[in-house]
């Protein structure tokens, strides 16, 4: 399909929030001007970037960046989209460990998770969760329950059984 510039920008009706606190530690409100304004994230007499400038301030922790860009999903040269009315604010720590370091604390978190599961303490609980696991799978009521949850039990594999209606014969 063609790009046609002269096509009107149809941006989404819901604001978007997006939360990654696990691996870059911000946050994001993405949305037309009067959605994030009646988030109450924009304070009052804001003077809104014109075109692709953006506006950074800090209050209190953190640090804020608005900014305006493209819709999800829409294509087209990026001058096109320089009045478009879809925005984001980011907002994230002031004083957050840099990437190197966060990657590190995680590194750190995962080698002391690791070191407990080999642990003896840590060998028991798990056997202990294994234990429990097994004993639900001969649990007859827990197990039909489970069955009328919609797609938590798998299919079981293997051929369809035959029906009674069905030849059980040779072919002729």
């Amino acid at each position: 399909m063609a790009y046609d510039a002269n096509a009107p920008i149809v941006v989404p009706t819901e604001l978007v929030v997006i939360l990654n606190p696990h691996n870059l530690g911000f946050s994001e409100f993405i949305g037309t001007r009067a959605m994030l304004e009646a988030e109450g994230i924009i304070p009052d007499g804001t003077k809104w970037p014109e075109g692709y400038n953006d506006l950074r301030w800090q209050d209190g922790k953190f640090n804020f960046w608005l900014r305006r860009q493209r819709p999800e999903g829409v294509k087209g040269p990026r001058r096109d989209f320089a009045e478009c009315d879809w925005w984001c604010v980011r907002w994230e720590l002031t004083n957050r460990p840099s990437l190197g370091e966060h990657k590190i604390l995680l590194k750190a978190q995962a080698l002391k998770n690791e070191i407990y599961r080999q642990s003896a303490e840590g060998q028991a609980e798990w056997i202990k969760n294994w234990n429990r696991h097994n004993e639900t799978t001969k649990d007859e009521k827990f197990q039909a329950f489970k069955a009328l949850i919609p797609g938590l039990v798998r299919p079981k594999r293997g051929r369809c059984p035959k029906h009674a209606g069905q030849s059980q014969g040779a072919s002729a």
